[in-house]
């Protein structure tokens, strides 16, 4: 998925574009109505298969509104700082990339009677993303006050028709993503769940973010059971001003903004003259003029020119014992596939491994069931390549 025009905080691993920091499921902590007695929960995962989704966030879990009369959350929060500090003057808002068809799907029990889980209307389709810009206070008993978020909130789009009253990109999604851009008059102030005026809010202030989350709540039991949101990545949007792409703010038509294209026609008398170029054809001609043009113009002596072709030629051969010797060490280097022993479960629980055991855990097909062998795990010996979004 490109990010052309936006600048990326949180993107798949290990390598994402600069500066942006690859998702990690330890970066984030449950916030759900358990903590109010209730039984909804989340969790979060990074995918490791297929391939071209390896790396990305999975928020999933189940929203139950039975519990607690009708209301219920279950949301997943993170401390770790974007990588730029999200301040208006360079920003104009956020852009979630999400998979339309996600890796993972949670599992949940059917009731009897044919009705949705969880005791709500409709499945889980809507969700927030809330940023808190002051540090929760702590009540005696350990548990965190409550206090003023701002939210945001979004619909994945179940059909092409729903795709019209929701917060979609409809340029830049497609058949893979849903691109949802924000502003920041989007985000809106929250007290549990309930609206707060504006006045008693404050100011929204991004650049002072504290924690971040992802939330799905049943909005007064109007939405339950499981569910399962797939990011890819998460991006700011700078100012028109500040850039040159093909960016469409949420408020602006669908047409894409012009984007100024350089031409090098316009480019200053030179410019185009590569400096290698010259200095390789100086080399050749060097290599290649008769000895009697040389005499001509006055250059009685020079050394042998042989060494002009010789040089190079000796110089391929030392780049390839390089390279041989480089492949050599890493393979002497690198450890057998029986050696790897650091596997992680869905939520990256670390195994006990027993070297007593009698079956190998890559031989225990029941343990590999319940098991995924996270990309951050394996040895850096085995990785052959890095590949930057």
């Amino acid at each position: 998925m490109s990010y052309a025009g936006t600048l990326p905080l949180f993107a798949p691993g290990p390598n994402p574009r600069p500066p942006a920091l690859p998702w990690r499921s330890d970066d984030f902590t449950a916030v759900d109505d358990r903590v109010r007695g209730g039984t909804s929960h989340s969790r979060i995962a990074i995918v490791q298969y297929p391939s071209q989704s390896r790396g990305e966030l999975v928020f999933s879990g189940f929203l139950d509104t039975t519990t607690l009369g009708g209301s219920g959350f279950a949301s997943q929060a993170s401390t770790t700082p974007p990588p730029v500090t999200l301040a208006k003057t360079d920003f104009s808002g956020l852009r979630l990339v999400i998979r339309r068809e996600p890796n993972w799907s949670e599992p949940s029990p059917i009731p009897p009677d044919g009705s949705n889980p969880g005791g709500g209307k409709c499945p889980v389709t809507s969700f927030v993303f809330q940023i808190k810009t002051e540090k929760p206070r702590r009540r005696p008993d350990g548990r965190r006050e409550s206090g003023v978020v701002w939210e945001w909130s979004f619909t994945v789009p179940q059909t092409e028709e729903a795709m019209k009253g929701s917060r979609v990109n409809p340029v830049l999604s497609n058949e893979e993503f849903w691109v949802f851009d924000s502003t920041w008059k989007d985000f809106k102030p929250s007290y549990r769940g309930r609206p707060v005026d504006k006045d008693t809010a404050g100011e929204f202030r991004p650049e002072q973010t504290y924690e971040w989350s992802f939330m799905a709540r049943s909005n007064f039991q109007a939405q339950s059971g499981p569910f399962a949101l797939q990011m890819h990545s998460l991006s700011a949007l700078p100012l028109e001003d500040q850039f040159q792409s093909t960016y469409l703010p949420h408020s602006s038509s669908t047409s894409p903004l012009p984007v100024k294209e350089e031409s090098t026609l316009d480019a200053p008398p030179g410019n185009w003259v590569d400096e290698k170029a010259v200095l390789w054809i100086g080399w050749i001609a060097w290599a290649l003029t008769p000895d009697e043009v040389l005499q001509k113009v006055g250059i009685a002596w020079y050394p042998n020119r042989e060494w002009a072709f010789l040089l190079p030629a000796w110089s391929l051969f030392v780049v390839l014992a390089v390279y041989a010797i480089f492949i050599g060490f890493n393979a002497r280097n690198t450890p057998e596939l029986e050696d790897i022993s650091n596997v992680t479960d869905s939520v990256q629980n670390v195994y006990r491994i027993s070297m007593q055991d009698e079956v190998h855990l890559f031989e225990d097909e029941k343990m590999l069931a319940h098991s995924l062998h996270d990309i951050y795990d394996l040895p850096p010996t085995y990785v052959s390549r890095q590949i930057h979004l």
